[in-house]
């Protein structure tokens, strides 16, 4: 699916860099909408992530035997951070339910909705489950920032300040969630298609005199980092053992049988596995390469995941996976960059 080509003529008007297929990269600088995001609002377009709407009476008991939350206690309004895994507790999606009246609407990330619907299907037998790839017909945007709920306010006339994370509120056919995803605040916006561009440049018109301005993905993926928030496809996939990333508020660990559970109860019994993520920051201001390795005295003690310069910390701050002995808050390690070493602290166990 190529999101820019339905999106393009509003990005376009403010001379956006796309990235094929994608969101925009940016529109003025990352550094400035990195700023705009932490004093204001930044706006962005968010609809290359995926959509599914699932519909039928056993929706719930269907998903609650598949994904690792409590489905069952998914109240209308309210969202669940979950994951669906395989049998060996591999993360194959990191989906965010929200429940509607007579459905679900999941946001699937960064893993396709035409994928996770796939994997799904294979499972419903003789279940009332219909499930839909939604994402051509909704589009996704974001505000993040501190001013965020007064941009909601003024654009939208929705009083949203009061919504705990992953709660929701509906205005005709579009669904407004409290989604944070910077670390800052901030809303999601999921409406038709038809719906989008008014919505966009209503946002630009009423927003102004709040500092909201439109950001791209570099300056939301700064502030991904720094608020130690992972991404799937780039910091877990389905080579991760789910409790390796972290993930603790997509697990209930007192319901009964999911995909993957065996492994994980496991797991937990043991108490421990192999490697976590965590959130670094490393002494410099040039670029640091996935997949860089992380050494303490001439031992490997893990890797980076992703990486990028901070304009507020004014160094490279970065996820990774840490060997069990160094996940642990203010463990120094060197980043092998090239030929050059860096000093990096661990700073969060995520």
């Amino acid at each position: 699916m190529n999101v820019s080509n339905r999106t393009t003529p509003y990005h376009e008007e403010l001379d956006a860099r796309l990235e094929p297929g994608k969101i925009p990269l940016t529109y003025a600088n990352a550094e400035e909408e990195y700023w705009t995001i932490k004093k204001a609002v930044g706006l962005a377009d968010i609809s290359h992530l995926g959509r599914l709407g699932i519909t039928g009476k056993d929706r719930i008991s269907f998903l609650n035997g598949l994904l690792t939350n409590d489905i069952s206690q998914l109240k209308e309004n309210a969202g669940q951070r979950s994951a669906l895994l395989n049998s060996k507790a591999r993360v194959l999606a990191d989906l965010h339910l929200y429940a509607q009246p007579d459905s679900l609407l999941v946001d699937t990330g960064e893993s396709s909705a035409s994928h996770v619907k796939e994997i799904l299907d294979r499972f419903v037998i003789t279940e009332d489950v219909q499930i839909q790839d939604s994402t051509q017909d909704l589009v996704q945007v974001t505000v993040q920032g501190p001013k965020s709920s007064q941009a909601i306010k003024e654009v939208l006339g929705i009083e949203a300040q009061d919504l705990i994370q992953l709660e929701q509120k509906t205005l005709g056919p579009s669904t407004i969630i409290a989604r944070d995803r910077t670390g800052q605040s901030g809303y999601d916006i999921i409406m038709p298609t038809l719906e989008a561009e008014p919505v966009w440049h209503g946002f630009l018109l009423k927003g102004g005199e709040i500092g909201l301005n439109p950001v791209g993905s570099q300056a939301l993926e700064i502030l991904r980092l720094e608020a130690g928030y992972p991404k799937y496809a780039t910091d877990v996939d389905e080579n991760t053992i789910i409790l390796e990333a972290g993930f603790k508020d997509a697990i209930n660990f007192n319901k009964g049988c999911y995909l993957g559970q065996e492994v994980v109860a496991r797991a937990t019994h043991i108490g421990r596995v192999n490697k976590q993520l965590v959130r670094l920051e490393v002494e410099t201001k040039d670029s640091v390469s996935p997949r860089s390795k992380l050494m303490s005295n001439g031992r490997e003690a893990g890797f980076i995941t992703s990486a990028a310069f901070s304009p507020g910390l004014q160094r490279v701050v970065g996820l990774g996976y840490a060997n069990r002995e160094f996940a642990k808050e203010g463990t120094k390690v060197n980043v092998q960059s090239g030929e050059t070493s860096l000093s990096a602290v661990v700073t969060k166990i995520v």
